[in-house]
């Protein structure tokens, strides 16, 4: 099988499973849920969350029995070939919770270490999302491109918060530097949900400190395919930045901020989001 065809296949078959597991999830809102939380009192998950990502893993391994498969929950599977999922049963657990559309099931694939396909699907909105290199991006089938609005401070730009109050403090801080500079911002809580936006053009970029990298590869892929870019910004220990354009999300981590933009306004948001930090 060429190349080709198998990122196409596995376009299809993540497409698939988004879509489906995320009818079944959307069929569980608003039914009493077993509620914990993980990192902090913020960071929810529920019972759901946990049958979502043993079903995903399930049918993928099923279908691709030698994929590596890395999920948010904790679930691995290893493989003995080149290809790599990164799984978030439900992104965005608070919206799931509380019936707010802005959750997701994501499901991103890297072959090679590189972000090449990409499917998340927005059950409260009925949106399917799907990319690869040659198919580029799609919601509910048709060609999305990110937004061609080159102006800074005409831009909408999404992001979201850290789980641990400290760092949610210092972000909170840092908007002062960047509100002013921009139209507005745009707060959803489902990060994988904010990059479709990106790569649909729904707003103009977005970013955000220590994710993890199922919450960026699905959108990664969308924002790659609909022609814009996703770059790092990681703070050294001279207090220098470091900024590179992201080859795939596993490379992430829990410091790394990701910044999400066309490439006509990504040079501008990486440059206003490290004053803010340096001004905070």
């Amino acid at each position: 099988m060429s190349k080709k065809s198998d990122e196409e296949d596995l376009r299809v078959i993540a497409s698939k499973i988004a879509q489906q597991v995320g009818k079944d999830v959307e069929k569980k809102i608003g039914s009493p849920h077993y509620i914990t939380s993980k990192s902090s009192t913020t960071d929810l998950v529920t019972e759901i969350d946990e049958w979502s990502e043993k079903t995903i893993t399930d049918y993928i391994i099923s279908l691709r029995p030698n994929d590596e498969v890395v999920c948010e929950e904790g679930t691995y599977v290893s493989g003995n070939n080149n290809v790599r999922w990164l799984i978030d049963p439900i992104d965005g657990t608070t919206n799931f919770i509380y019936g707010h559309p802005g959750f997701s099931i994501s499901l991103g694939i890297e072959i090679d270490n590189e972000t090449k396909v990409g499917a998340l699907y927005v059950p409260l909105l009925d949106e399917l999302f799907a990319a690869s290199p040659a198919h580029g991006t799609t919601k509910n089938g048709k060609i999305v491109e990110v937004s061609k609005t080159k102006e800074l401070n005409k831009t909408l730009i999404a992001t979201g918060f850290s789980y641990n109050p400290k760092f949610r403090e210092t972000q909170a801080r840092n908007l002062i530097g960047i509100l002013p500079n921009v139209r507005d911002i745009r707060r959803v809580g489902g990060a994988a949900f904010d990059l479709a936006s990106v790569a649909c053009g729904r707003v103009d970029a977005f970013f955000e400190y220590g994710l993890s990298p199922w919450d960026v590869s699905a959108g990664h892929a969308l924002v790659k395919y609909a022609g814009g870019e996703v770059m790092t910004i990681d703070q050294l220990e001279s207090n220098d930045f470091e900024v590179n354009v992201l080859r795939c999300a596993s490379t992430i981590s829990e410091t790394t901020i990701t910044v999400a933009a066309s490439e006509h306004l990504i040079d501008q948001v990486v440059e206003l989001i490290i004053n803010s930090q340096t001004s905070s």
